[in-house]
């Protein structure tokens, strides 16, 4: 009963994992491919490759977090189906 609760309250918390890192992994995306192709942020003088950097490297501590989160979420609801099937 409680490794049940347990499992249902770590598939929500991985989903809403998921789409943070979703939304979170296209920002650094985005970021990471203006600081390596500098020459789009040349063709647009509005982007400022400087608060493009700080945005990256600000949002790499929270995407690992997240990315931790997920993993050990998905490793319990992995293993938690080993008994079941036994």
């Amino acid at each position: 009963m409680i490794m049940t609760n347990l499992y249902i309250l770590s598939r929500k918390f991985h989903r809403i994992l998921v789409l943070i890192i979703s939304v979170v992994g296209l920002l650094m995306a985005l970021t990471g491919m203006l600081l390596k192709y500098t020459f789009i942020a040349k063709k647009f003088t509005f982007i400022d490759l400087g608060l493009v950097r700080y945005i990256h490297n600000n949002l790499s501590p929270i995407f690992s977090v997240v990315f931790l989160g997920m993993l050990i979420t998905g490793i319990f609801m992995y293993i938690f189906t080993f008994p079941k099937n036994k």
